[in-house]
């Protein structure tokens, strides 16, 4: 009898404890494994998964390394770089061919090519494991997404911009430079390259949307200090290195022409005085792809991709001397990341990949008049 009612108040008050859980909380967990288990059942039986890739550091490898945690899921990796790769996926999906599963893209590629032709299914209701889920895990206490409904681009990276200014070594010296308004002085005039907007905004946009710079930094930039403009970001780097110019902005391949010996370096993000920026890096978006082939391997994969696990494998693969990258994830080990590559508590970044800031209109149309006059 005694056993009896000591059963019947622990019962009674284990039910007072479920219902003042927040409603839906007592069955959120047992629900949530249940449709992983039943999503893995699932993707196993489709048996394959196709993911494309923009090529950018060991991403690829980054990707492969699921095929270790599900080998009964046959992965296939489709890798390019540029517009080329982009129009070629979406010139299947016009055609009806809906090859890809899953896209890990480039920085403006998803929004305003998948995105705004609705390439694309919503990747928020493929979040199925309870710590991909759990927002507090994220940056900001958040999930953060490119487009601006919250639900198509989820953005898995979060680097430190950079100032996206390089130097000459043998012709600057960095320590007399703590704003971005240091370079425009007389000193510097017809010493720069920098990249055709029209070519690659990404840096401009970085200018333009900065609230300590914006439109009028650019304007005396292009008109006082007359920099070379060069659609070749590679090139840029060469003339950078060979001391025909002593400053180059957005130019690419500064890191290996660093290891080569050669006297190139990049200002980094501390070094100016105006607000940070904050970016997805080369290809720190990921999305599902509308009509997906693998919907359950492609939800598999998705999750296993942002859970700890999978962001914690990419921060290692990822980072190496050419390439350095923070996850948006904020429980997983740092210490891949240099110290002088990692976002820092307390600094209010500018996120470079919302919605607003991927426009290059506004960009564009001001470099043209400007260099048309």
């Amino acid at each position: 009898m005694k056993r009896a009612l000591i059963l019947v108040v622990a019962f009674l008050w284990l039910g007072d404890i479920v219902h003042s859980l927040p409603a839906g909380a007592a069955e959120t967990q047992p629900s949530r494994q249940m449709e992983w288990e039943k999503t893995v059942a699932a993707a196993r039986k489709e048996g394959a998964l196709t993911v494309y890739v923009w090529l950018s550091g060991n991403m690829e490898k980054a990707v492969e390394t699921f095929q270790k945690k599900y080998p009964e899921i046959r992965l296939t990796t489709v890798s390019g770089r540029g517009s080329s790769f982009i129009v070629r996926i979406a010139s299947e999906i016009r055609a009806g061919k809906y090859l890809a599963d899953v896209c890990i893209c480039g920085v403006t590629s998803p929004y305003k090519v998948f995105y705004k032709n609705r390439f694309l299914d919503p990747i928020n209701s493929a979040l199925v494991l309870p710590e991909v889920i759990d927002e507090s895990k994220w940056w900001q206490g958040k999930h953060h997404y490119q487009d601006g409904e919250g639900r198509y681009i989820f953005v898995f990276m979060g680097n430190p911009a950079g100032a996206r200014v390089y130097y000459n070594k043998n012709l600057v010296n960095p320590s007399e430079f703590n704003s971005y308004w240091d370079i425009l002085t007389p000193r510097w005039k017809g010493k720069i390259v920098a990249i055709d907007p029209n070519e690659s905004s990404g840096g401009w946009r970085q200018l333009y949307y900065n609230p300590g710079l914006g439109p009028n930094y650019i304007r005396r930039l292009l008109v006082e200090m007359e920099p070379s403009v060069s659609r070749d970001e590679r090139q840029a780097t060469d003339w950078l290195a060979q001391g025909k110019f002593a400053l180059s902005f957005f130019s690419r391949g500064v890191s290996e022409a660093k290891t080569q010996g050669l006297p190139v370096d990049e200002f980094l993000d501390s070094h100016f005085k105006e607000p940070l920026s904050i970016s997805s890096g080369a290809n720190g978006t990921i999305a599902l792809m509308n009509g997906a082939p693998h919907p359950n391997a492609a939800k598999v994969f998705i999750n296993w991709f942002l859970s700890r696990e999978g962001q914690t494998t990419l921060q290692e693969l990822m980072n190496t001397p050419l390439d350095q990258v923070e996850s948006m994830r904020e429980d997983i080990p740092k210490d891949p990341v240099p110290p002088e590559y990692r976002r820092r508590k307390g600094v209010n970044y500018i996120p470079m990949f919302t919605a607003e800031r991927m426009e290059s209109g506004p960009v564009l149309k001001l470099y043209n008049e400007i260099v048309k006059r």
